[in-house]
C-alpha cells in the first residue's frame, strides 16, 4: 500500500479503485500522503475531490466512499480554519489482507510501528493499534476485531 511514485502530490480520482501501490506515499522514511491527500493539499483540490463548494470546506468534516483494492471504504478529512487536521481511511472488508499489506510495506520502507493490544478479561483481542510518530504528524492504524474495521489515521500535529 505504499505509493512509490516520486510525485507526492499526484492527484488520484477517488471515484476509481485505489490500489495498494497508490494508497500511501512514503519518501525518505516519512509518510507524505494518504490516498493522495496530504496536509498541503489545497482547499481548491479538496473541493474538487469531495465535489463541494470551496467556501464550505473550512472547519468541516469531508467524507467520500472509496474502494481500496476490493474493499469498501471511506475517506474522511477533518479540516480546520486554514489547515487539514487529519486524514482517515476506513476499510470495512478484507481487513486482514489490508492490514498485512500495510504493515509489510511500511516495514519494507523502514517505518517501524509501535503496537498496543487491547483485550478483554478472557484474553480475546478486541483492538490492535499500530502507530508511528514524527514531530509534525502521527500515523495510526487501528484494527477492531469486533466489527472487522481497519482505520488508518494520518494526524497533523502542527495544529497542536
Amino acid at each position: 500500500m505504499i505509493h512509490k511514485n516520486r510525485e507526492a502530490n499526484r492527484e488520484l480520482d477517488l471515484s476509481e479503485n485505489l490500489i495498494y501501490s497508490n494508497f500511501i506515499y512514503i519518501s525518505a522514511g516519512d509518510i507524505k500522503s494518504l490516498a493522495s491527500i496530504s496536509f498541503n493539499t489545497s482547499f481548491d483540490n479538496l473541493s474538487k475531490i469531495f465535489e463541494t463548494n470551496k467556501d464550505s470546506i473550512r472547519n468541516n468534516i469531508l467524507r467520500k466512499n472509496i474502494k481500496v483494492k476490493e474493499s469498501d471504504g471511506k475517506i474522511i478529512v477533518f479540516v480546520g480554519d486554514n489547515i487539514i487536521e487529519q486524514i482517515t481511511v476506513s476499510i470495512n472488508n478484507n481487513v486482514e489482507e489490508a492490514l498485512e499489506n500495510i504493515l509489510s510495506n511500511l516495514n519494507a520502507n523502514n517505518i517501524n510501528l509501535n503496537c498496543e493490544i487491547i483485550d478483554n478479561s478472557d484474553g480475546n483481542i478486541l483492538v490492535e493499534i499500530y502507530y508511528f510518530e514524527k514531530d509534525d504528524y502521527k500515523f495510526v492504524i487501528t484494527k477492531s476485531n469486533n466489527n472487522q474495521t481497519l482505520s488508518i489515521d494520518y494526524i497533523n500535529l502542527r495544529i497542536l
